[in-house]
């Protein structure tokens, strides 16, 4: 079944931030439709919140398919895709991508796997 939105439900965010990590207010935005937000700690690492709701002219997602590695991973009851990019001695990037409920999210970012997806399972 197909959820339909004029705009995200009250107080939809997500709900945990990483130990260390605070919002830069100079990155994102607040819509009643989407909201990007960023999160940076003082090592450098950064990652990226993002949702919107699901239209009838639809969403796109773009997939880097020569340098990222795909599997398919659970949030919660929610079927997610999990994209993993190394550059060797660096860093590792994540990025989740799932839908629930009429909205579509995809948090991006390096750091600890284990730590964004407690901040994906907070998404409400």
């Amino acid at each position: 079944m197909t959820v339909s939105l004029e705009q995200l439900p009250d107080a939809y965010s997500e709900h945990y931030v990483q130990v260390g990590f605070w919002r830069d207010y100079t990155q994102g935005y607040d819509k009643k439709e989407t909201f990007s937000h960023a999160y940076v700690n003082a090592a450098g690492e950064i990652y990226f919140v993002d949702c919107s709701i699901i239209t009838a002219y639809g969403q796109i997602e773009t997939f880097d398919n020569e340098h990222t590695v795909y599997t398919t991973v659970k949030i919660g009851d929610k079927e997610a895709t999990l994209g993993t990019s190394e550059i060797p001695g660096q860093v590792t990037c994540y990025i989740l991508i799932w839908k629930d409920a009429g909205v579509s999210c995809t948090i991006m970012g390096d750091g600890s796997l284990d730590e964004l997806m407690k901040v994906a399972e907070s998404i409400c």
